[in-house]
């Protein structure tokens, strides 16, 4: 049972005893990597399994590009190569022999589709292509943080042309509003403000940046997701271009989005707490995990007792092994329950399985068996039901279904009462102390951006949309000025 530092004595040490002690992931020889452990593994897939849905919706196909891309791509686009050449990591050696021709390893792939689309696209028939991929990255990362900030990600990335940047444009925000912020809101319980990136903070060679970005449990800010309306500048450097409507040759209108397992990361840090990790009930691998409490000599039958209870809250189950021993799941329909048949006290089972964040857990004791009932707890609120084994099912799906929208509601409350109006930037300062989001009226002058890097440390988020609660707090902008979020990030 490993202990976690509270978040008021060292946030990045909790961050790490959280995600440690939960068993996400275990540190890599290679610089800046760790490895993905089963249950981040998990996670991950129930973002992506969720994503894909989305996107089928819209229409975006499947499909996997080479890793390796010839540097000679980054010399047709100057704005590209200089935002990614610090993080590069090349291959100059292959098979014996120097390359004449080095290649960089995957840090997107904006320089491969174009390629890819120059022998795929003809006419504006064509239009629109629609492909994404879901994939490792690689970029060489100073600093390093477990999901947060690793020089190896996994993610998925969007890249589609568009015969209009009318259409591009719109794409690329349904990509932010009807698949990422949708999934983020409603599977991960996360809320965020949502807006445009400033000129300095957009992506390297986007005409426009889209984001969203939610407040972590520290005040700071997670950029979970981006998506960009590329333009034709990537199109004109690589000779991608069409036949339009009026028979002229013309470029396409690009776009790109990615959402990465860093929003594991933001999950640890916006929900958990200092007993440990708290999955969202809709991401939890188990609908509930079982304690069993053992007297003497009546392991037998509290087990079995313990799984007549799974086989009530999981239909047509089978039985499999998890890890060692002592644990096991029952399995069935496309959900699973978790027996932790460990002989230790009951507050070292509670304790693991608060550190390992699943949102319900059922305790059960011989005495339990002869009335035909159980004990069922929330990780999320502590809250106790004594429930009839014939009603359990019921009572776990309650839980998993309001303590849900509790986290999202806990979330949102967050971020709405620390998000706070500025009128100077000395106010600006002092929300960033304090663990706020500040919110300002500016002039998109530059030099702000300068000053509150070097004063607090901070950064220019988002220039949010409008219909979100920022209105009120900046109601009245005179002309030229525009509301930014300023925060500290990861």
């Amino acid at each position: 049972m490993p202990n976690i530092t509270s978040q008021n004595t060292d946030y990045n040490q909790w961050y790490l005893d959280v995600a440690k002690a939960a068993d996400l992931f275990e540190y890599s020889p290679t610089p800046g990597c760790i490895t993905f452990l089963p249950k981040a593994v998990t996670m991950w897939d129930r973002i992506r399994s969720t994503m894909q849905k989305k996107l089928d919706m819209l229409g975006v196909q499947n499909l996997l590009l080479p890793m390796l891309i010839p540097m000679s791509f980054f010399e047709r686009e100057k704005d590209h190569v200089e935002g990614f050449s610090p993080e590069l990591a090349v291959v100059t050696i292959g098979g014996g022999k120097e390359l004449e021709d080095p290649l960089a390893i995957r840090p997107t792939s904006e320089l491969m589709f174009c390629d890819f689309f120059k022998n795929r696209l003809q006419s504006y028939r064509d239009l629109p292509l629609l492909y994404n991929q879901w994939v490792n990255v690689l970029r060489w990362e100073k600093r390093t943080r477990p999901f947060l900030r690793t020089a190896e990600f996994h993610w998925q990335e969007g890249h589609t042309l568009h015969e209009t940047r009318d259409e591009a444009n719109d794409f690329s925000l349904a990509i932010l509003h009807d698949v990422y912020i949708e999934t983020i809101n409603e599977l991960m319980a996360i809320e965020g403000i949502a807006g445009v990136k400033s000129q300095s903070e957009k992506f390297a060679g986007a005409d426009t940046t889209y984001t969203y970005e939610p407040m972590m449990s520290n005040g700071w800010a997670l950029q979970i997701c981006t998506s960009h309306l590329l333009g034709q500048g990537f199109m004109k450097g690589f000779d991608v271009n069409f036949q339009n409507r009026e028979g002229l040759i013309d470029n396409p209108w690009y776009t790109s989005w990615g959402l990465s397992t860093r929003s594991i990361g933001g999950i640890i840090s916006s929900h958990s707490d200092d007993k440990g990790l708290v999955i969202p009930p809709r991401m939890s691998e188990y609908l509930v995990t079982i304690l069993p409490i053992y007297g003497k000599w009546n392991e037998e039958t509290v087990n079995g007792y313990v799984r007549e209870i799974a086989k009530c809250i999981v239909n047509d189950s089978h039985e499999v092994p998890v890890q060692w021993e002592y644990f096991r799941a029952i399995v069935g329909d496309g959900e699973k329950v978790l027996i932790d048949q460990r002989n230790v006290r009951l507050g070292e089972k509670i304790t693991d399985w608060e550190q390992s964040g699943y949102p319900v857990r059922i305790e059960c004791w011989e005495r339990d068996m002869e009335a035909q009932k159980c004990v069922v707890v929330s990780r999320i609120t502590g809250e106790k039901i004594v429930a009839e084994i014939a009603e359990v099912r019921s009572v776990v799906i309650r839980m998993h279904q309001e303590w849900q929208e509790a986290l999202r509601a806990k979330s949102r409350q967050r971020l709405m009462e620390n998000t706070v109006p500025c009128q100077t930037l000395e106010d600006v300062g002092m929300a960033l102390e304090s663990g706020k989001f500040a919110l300002y009226a500016w002039d998109r002058n530059p030099e702000l951006e300068t000053i509150i890097k070097d004063r607090w440390k901070g950064t220019t988020r988002c220039l949010p949309f409008d219909g979100q609660f920022t209105d009120a707090l900046l109601p009245n902008m005179d002309d030229g000025l525009v509301r930014v979020v300023i925060a500290r990030s990861f």
